[in-house]
């Protein structure tokens, strides 16, 4: 990662307009930008049910996240560059239901044996039982990796 996108990264965990969620977002397109460098991916599930299960839980509190990432892009040049195009996909899906049941398929294709509906009811779930977006993120990490393969 380029120095500049660590310096950016280190001010973004001090702004608290950027909730955590949008700041964990941001570290896992950064540290996972480069397709040759393998040893940023720290995740156990693939990239892509990744992108679903971040994109679904900023469907959840969807003019928020876009609130905040119009500040990462604004103040956080570089580190926007690595995040644009998921901040784009949320900007321009105005059918967010399709947006969100298309994350909900991916998912559940991961996860063996659950339904998109299920998918869709456990974020909706820890999205109410949490205090925010990015603790419901891992409590449903948690129920996922307890479904995968």
């Amino acid at each position: 990662m380029e120095n500049k996108k660590f310096d950016e990264l280190q001010k973004l965990y001090d702004n608290s307009k950027v909730g955590a969620l949008v700041q964990e977002i941001c570290e896992y397109f950064v540290t996972n930008e480069d397709p040759e460098d393998e040893s940023g991916d720290t995740s156990l599930e693939p990239k892509e049910v990744v992108n679903a299960v971040y994109m679904l839980f900023c469907l959840q509190s969807r003019e928020q996240i876009l609130d905040e990432f119009a500040i990462v892009r604004k103040r956080y040049p570089e580190l926007y560059t690595a995040v644009s195009s998921f901040h784009e996909t949320l900007l321009v899906n105005m059918d967010y239901r399709s947006l969100e049941e298309d994350c909900c398929l991916k998912i559940s294709a991961y996860a063996v044996g659950t339904s998109k509906e299920e998918v869709l009811a456990h974020a909706d779930t820890f999205v109410r039982s949490c205090d925010n977006l990015s603790e419901a993120v891992d409590k449903f990490y948690s129920w996922l990796k307890s479904r995968s393969r």
